[in-house]
């Protein structure tokens, strides 16, 4: 079942042009920078109530959302790369610039420092763990499945 789930969405990863143009962690962060640039200033410009968020937070709470997708982009893509370890090493430094990117982007239209404005520090810390789980995750499944398959392939005699 789990190999049959794999093949299918190996296959739609196979025919998508959008997965060809995001395999590489640069175009991956691009992206994300772009839309934490959008929301970020759509977020400045929206009226807020200051009884939930501290005030000025709004682009620090965008920037870890955007942050999170990277994640989820990244270690999904990361089921589709073969040479991992290039992969991997990249896809860390971009992560990397965009933490420090964040930082400034939000710094520049907040004012505020990072523990200024509540426990997003605590945020960050948590998602790039979460990154290296999602990651670790997504590998050992690729990993399995790849030898559910060889075994498979050895009963059936194809080999």
């Amino acid at each position: 079942m789990i190999s049959q789930v794999y093949l299918f969405v190996k296959t739609m990863i196979k025919t998508s042009r959008l997965v060809t143009i995001f395999e590489k962690p640069l175009h991956q962060a691009a992206l994300v920078v772009a839309m934490m640039v959008v929301f970020s200033l759509v977020d400045l410009v929206m009226p807020h109530s200051n009884s939930l968020f501290e005030v000025n937070a709004g682009t620090w709470i965008v920037a870890t959302a955007m942050m999170l997708c990277f994640v989820i982009l990244n270690s999904i893509v990361a089921l589709r790369i073969e040479p991992i370890i290039p992969y991997w090493s990249a896809s860390v430094m971009f992560y990397l610039a965009l933490l420090a990117f964040s930082y400034g982007w939000c710094f520049l239209l907040s004012g505020k420092h990072i523990d200024e404005v509540g426990s997003i520090r605590w945020l960050w810390f948590v998602l790039t763990m979460v990154y290296m789980v999602f990651f670790t995750i997504a590998r050992s499944m690729k990993r399995i499945i790849d030898i559910a398959n060889k075994q498979d392939e050895k009963l059936r005699g194809e080999q």
